[in-house]
């Protein structure tokens, strides 16, 4: 009597980078560090029947009875696991099964490496699996062809190679002459013009001085009429107008000290000196 061929495992490899792949990193942060325990009952469950297991709606009642969580909760795993890659949706939904193209690939390399025939007939997620061939192969003999002694190597002359031509010397290149930047030439009626359209540089200038915008206004005007200074760049006229503003206000202080009426005595009273003077 021939001895029935067992398809089950009894053991299957953990790789140490298990928690490293990208899809039991979802399934934790999405289902929890519990989801683990349910993913491996249901690869112990499969890999106990071979490669597959046909979906039975008493599964979730006895995975729950062995982890000790709810069954809705191992339903969301199964489903989770199914939507995230670790198994096949797809062979899910068309013929009931729970499996995997990894599920797979580790059962063939079991079987390989402990010379089990791990032929995947049903549910095969894999590509065409290769006939195995012998370790030595031997030709038929009405195919085999008598070896042939290998022609002698003819001795290869090598060309005479011409003679190389002088390099010729390279002239260098001119260098081009220094770009001179064009003078600048802006009238202060320009340069004024282009700091009262400057809204951003007004305010900072009323910031600092405490004035208004119409004020400063007033004051580019001013300093447009008695500055006779040619400027090098518009951002030394800024400076040169914040230092003649600077003037300005000290001048403006001083006549406003100089205008104030000084304090005169209104006391009737006049001391005409004493011990001796007279003081009435």
């Amino acid at each position: 009597m021939a001895r029935t061929i067992k398809k089950g495992l009894d053991y299957f490899p953990f790789e140490v980078d298990f928690f490293q792949d990208i899809r039991i990193r979802k399934l934790i942060k999405y289902q929890g560090g519990k989801a683990i325990t349910v993913y491996a009952l249901l690869l112990c469950t499969i890999y106990k029947n071979g490669y597959y297991i046909e979906w039975d709606k008493e599964l979730p009642f006895i995975l729950s009875e062995q982890s000790g969580y709810t069954e809705a909760y191992i339903q969301e795993v199964i489903d989770c696991c199914m939507n995230i890659g670790l198994l096949s949706k797809e062979l899910f939904e068309s013929a009931k099964v729970l499996t995997s193209k990894g599920i797979q690939e580790r059962y063939r390399r079991i079987c390989t490496s402990s010379r089990r025939c791990g032929v995947i007939k049903e549910f095969n997620l894999l590509s065409v699996e290769e006939p195995e061939t012998p370790s030595n192969p031997q030709p038929p003999e009405q195919n085999r062809v008598k070896p042939q002694a290998p022609a002698p190597l003819k001795k290869e002359t090598k060309p005479k190679s011409a003679p190389k031509p002088k390099p010729i010397p390279e002239t260098p290149a001119p260098t081009p002459a220094p770009s001179v930047p064009p003078k600048y030439e802006a009238s202060i009626e320009e340069e004024v013009t282009e700091m009262k359209r400057s809204p951003q540089w007004k305010e900072s200038v009323c910031m600092r001085y405490g004035i208004e915008v119409a004020r400063l206004d007033f004051y580019l005007s001013d300093f447009a009429l008695k500055c006779h200074k040619q400027h090098n760049s518009l951002q030394d006229a800024k400076s040169n107008f914040c230092y003649w503003l600077q003037k300005q206000f000290e001048k403006e202080k001083e006549q406003r000290t100089q205008a104030q009426p000084q304090p005169t005595n209104t006391n009737p009273y006049e001391y005409k000196g004493g011990f001796g003077g007279v003081d009435n």
